[in-house]
């Protein structure tokens, strides 16, 4: 079992909104489909969801990915992330999460996503991310 399917399996808060249907997964490549859930519509039209569930999920993505390009399971954690939203998702639209480790360096993984409906193929948001491996005593000021 790939750790971003094992991560959203284990009590995730947000495993419990999300119908996810399938997991794409391999090491640092990783895509989850997932149907948009009602419980964030924001827009006054009843089916616009906040463009913080495409925060929320771009970061559990992006750090499902991080996980899997790691030879040996360490905790992580997010140090910074930009996200762009172009639109919206609507409840109930079909979506895909994708995320791809671009690569390591001094104990901090960097990783690139995007999250895109499956329903017409529009790109919705964009992520980059940088997320910290392990704990140290060095502060990350110092390692960056």
């Amino acid at each position: 079992m790939h750790p971003i399917e094992r991560f959203f399996s284990s009590g995730h808060p947000l495993a419990t909104y999300l119908d996810i249907r399938r997991y794409d997964a391999n090491g640092g490549s990783v895509a989850v489909h997932f149907d948009a859930p009602a419980a964030f519509v924001a827009g006054p039209d009843g089916k616009t969801l906040h463009s913080g569930l495409a925060t929320l999920i771009l970061d559990s993505v992006l750090g499902g990915a991080v996980m899997g390009a790691m030879e040996k399971i360490q905790p992580i954690a997010t140090v910074g992330l930009t996200t762009q939203h172009m639109r919206r998702p609507m409840a109930g639209e079909k979506l895909r999460c994708s995320a791809n480790v671009e690569g390591f360096h001094q104990g901090v993984a960097h990783v690139t996503g995007r999250l895109v409906s499956e329903d017409d193929g529009q790109m919705l948001s964009t992520a980059t991310g940088t997320f910290m491996i392990g704990t140290r005593a060095t502060p990350i000021g110092e390692r960056v």
